[in-house]
């Protein structure tokens, strides 16, 4: 058989278009890219659409809209359809037909389930060795006229089918556990099994890197390769993506408000390079300190010996972590940008810049851009503050001093750092502290116990519009 290591490397995203774009797919996607793009390889796009019924045209558009979002855009790459190469599969099918590497299978459904019953009645694992594995060619050939059947392939009892997993490292199932498999209908459309094979092969692919739970498919195609005489892939299984209960991460059973569908993230507001980067830590380890990887990062970085066995633990929180480090991070012009497709408004650049501080999401940085672009109004009860002692005439005799300070600072030198240093003089002028004169000054700004500073603030707004919310503050 041939080796596939001196080849050049060619892997292979293979979704199904029957639903809509899950995490878990997304971070498949996301480390088969990374391993690409770190050892300079190529990769296909491939469309596992024989599911008819429900392979639907826009779950492919949101399936692929969703991943270029991440920054893959597969759009560029080689694409597939399995449905358009069921003539190729159909004449391998015949190739090992010929060559007796499978066989027409004639037992039923009701006698399959008969032997499944009777396997667990006596609490022994099933595993079906067909009596027509060694019928006779033309009397099979016969009885393919007149009754039903699958075609399976004749795997040889007690032979041990041994990998080495990139990420599980060696793995040993014997043919024992197996049986006789079925890999195809009787009108010659073939499983998944044996499609799967068949366009990984034919289309060049050297490593499989896919879930765990495609582990237990592994070695019955290792026996179809062989049955093919075709070059071995390297296979890589990625661990499981589990949620609070240690089960695997499913939409229907998350939490209100937890984001499990790639929609789901771009509903609740967060940025691409969040995503991005708390999917890779579903499995990988940097092996350091470092958190935050921009895709540029991980594509020089990622390496799968840095991806452990275990099943990666969902945890929500953490991916609004790293959401909020990049609302701060990335560039402004492109949170501009971001904020523009979520909400379809272009937002000044010094707002955005002020607001996005106090924000994890989009829809947060909605909420704090609303007293920057609009009027917040005063609550008076808002001003006062207990913990520094302040009442609210108190409150309201602070912001007639910081009105007579702003209107000392030229309107033409207005910003931050002028607001910041007037204010720092003052306080020390009044002998006060920094919150007994710093809590009135935001609240009236922004009109919210959370907001940014009152000199970001002050500086966006302007020395107009600063002042009037300052003197209305001070006379409510």
């Amino acid at each position: 058989m041939t080796d596939t290591t001196n080849r050049p490397i060619v892997l292979r995203m293979p979704p199904s278009p029957t639903g809509h774009l899950h995490l878990g797919t997304a971070r498949a996607a996301l480390f088969n890219w990374l391993f690409t793009e770190k050892n300079h390889g190529e990769i296909i796009f491939r469309w596992e659409d024989t599911d008819i019924e429900r392979s639907k045209e826009e779950h492919e558009t949101e399936i692929l809209d969703g991943l270029a979002w991440l920054g893959m855009n597969f759009r560029k790459k080689k694409m597939y359809r399995q449905t358009e190469c069921a003539d190729t599969h159909a004449t391998y099918l015949k190739k090992i037909w010929d060559e007796g590497k499978v066989f027409p299978c004639f037992t039923t459904p009701e006698e399959l389930e008969k032997l499944r019953n009777e396997a667990a009645a006596k609490k022994e694992g099933f595993v079906f060795w067909s009596p027509f594995r060694d019928l006779d060619k033309e009397e099979a050939e016969a009885r393919m006229k007149t009754d039903k059947f699958v075609w399976r392939l004749k795997v040889s009892p007690n032979q041990w089918v041994v990998f080495k997993d990139l990420i599980r490292k060696k793995v040993s199932v014997n043919t024992d556990t197996l049986g006789d498999f079925a890999i195809a209908r009787a009108n010659g459309s073939v499983l998944y099994y044996l499609a799967n094979v068949l366009d990984d092969w034919l289309q060049g692919v050297t490593h499989v890197l896919r879930g765990e739970d495609h582990v237990s498919n592994t070695p019955k195609q290792i026996l179809i390769y062989e049955a093919l005489d075709a070059p071995l892939p390297t296979f890589g299984h990625i661990p499981l993506v589990l949620d609070s209960r240690k089960k695997k991460l499913s939409k229907r059973h998350v939490e209100p408000g937890v984001c499990v569908l790639i929609s789901d993230f771009q509903e609740a507001g967060f940025i691409p390079e969040g995503v991005v980067n708390g999917l890779v830590f579903l499995g990988w380890n940097p092996k350091s300190t470092e958190e935050i990887f921009s895709l540029a990062d991980l594509e020089e970085r990622f390496d799968l010996s840095q991806v452990n066995a275990a099943a990666a633990q969902y945890d929500f929180k953490k991916m609004i972590w790293f959401n909020a480090q990049w609302m701060r991070k990335v560039e402004i012009e492109k949170l501009q940008k971001y904020y523009a497709d979520f909400s379809g408004k272009t937002i000044d650049l010094n707002m955005l810049s002020v607001a996005r501080e106090k924000a994890r999401t989009l829809v947060e940085l909605q909420d704090e851009l609303s007293y920057l672009v609009s009027d917040p109004g005063i609550e008076n009860e808002l001003i006062g503050n207990e913990k520094w002692g302040l009442t609210l005439d108190a409150a309201q005799d602070t912001l007639k001093k910081v009105a007579e300070m702003l209107e000392s600072i030229d309107e033409n030198d207005w910003s931050s750092e002028k607001v910041e240093a007037a204010s720092v003089e003052k306080i020390s002028e009044l002998g006060m502290k920094n919150g007994e004169f710093l809590w009135p000054f935001r609240i009236a700004l922004a009109n919210r116990k959370g907001s940014a500073g009152p000199f970001d603030i002050a500086a966006v707004l302007g020395k107009e519009e600063t002042l009037r919310r300052i003197k209305r503050a001070s006379q409510s």
